[in-house]
């Protein structure tokens, strides 16, 4: 037997094969590219089939940090002005009646109430306006937390209330202190994404048009007693198609939609 021609035969089959299983592969990886290709596009026409719209997204989401807070404990130097009186209903939440109502002017609006709580609350200049009640009058504000807004927290949250003058009759208030950043930042997952999860979990029903997604913070996780951490959530705003506006809240670090609620809302709720 002729060993060196053997040889030279186990060489080229294997060379053969060798081409020819490195073809399989490249088969094989650009048709699992064009299914996972065809897997984002999906998403994006079901939305469109839906009749789900949006537009002027963030294209482009800055690294936040997780965030802790500890729930200030008032005393009575934090009421203010001697046309006031302040009742600490627990050390954590302060209320405050004026025993003269302070004038907002003619007419409410976001400046002047803003303006209000800026220069005579507590530390008013860390609370951002969220909605104007005029039925009820009253506006809530939420804390800002790292110059973001801490949505639907019990501790971090104004409430201003007036009269049929105009005139601000009492507040109430909590507020978190001694914030701090955690060192590590997390990457947050982009808007889309957050409104693909809540098309997912059949939250958006058809002809839904997304108006806004903001990034905010929301409460994780108690640390201790009075201590909180803050995570870095999503805020998605949508108009459905019978006018009414809602909106929905995802975990911008880890997905997943977040239950967030005003709980004055819930108590007008009926029963089931």
């Amino acid at each position: 037997m002729d060993w060196n021609k053997t040889k030279s035969i186990f060489i080229i089959v294997f060379a053969i094969l060798n081409i020819f299983l490195y073809w399989l592969y490249l088969d094989r990886y650009n048709e699992s590219q064009n299914v996972v290709f065809l897997v984002e596009s999906s998403n994006e026409e079901k939305l469109e089939a839906d009749k789900i719209s949006y537009s002027n997204l963030p294209e482009e989401v800055e690294s936040q940090p997780y965030v802790t807070g500890k729930m200030k404990s008032f005393v009575a130097s934090d009421v203010p002005g001697s046309g006031s009186a302040g009742d600490v209903l627990n050390d954590k939440s302060l209320a405050v009646r004026f025993n003269e109502p302070m004038p907002l002017g003619e007419k409410v609006s976001t400046e002047v109430l803003q303006e209000f709580v800026d220069t005579t609350v507590y530390k008013g200049d860390n609370y951002v306006l969220w909605r104007i009640d005029e039925k009820e009058r009253q506006a809530i504000f939420f804390q800002e937390i790292s110059g973001q807004p801490l949505y639907y927290s019990d501790g971090g949250k104004l409430t201003v209330y007036w009269n049929e003058n105009a005139e601000v009759v009492n507040y109430e208030q909590t507020i978190f202190e001694n914030v701090e950043e955690s060192e590590q930042q997390k990457t947050l997952i982009p808007a889309i994404q957050a409104i693909h999860t809540l098309y997912q979990k059949l939250l958006l029903p058809t002809n839904t048009e997304i108006d806004s997604a903001e990034i905010g913070y929301s409460e994780y996780v108690t640390v201790s007693e009075d201590t909180q951490m803050f995570l870095p959530t999503w805020r998605i705003k949508a108009t459905l198609e019978d006018g009414t506006q809602k909106e929905f809240f995802v975990n911008a670090v880890k997905d997943g939609v977040i239950e967030l609620k005003d709980k004055e809302e819930e108590e007008e709720e009926p029963a089931q």
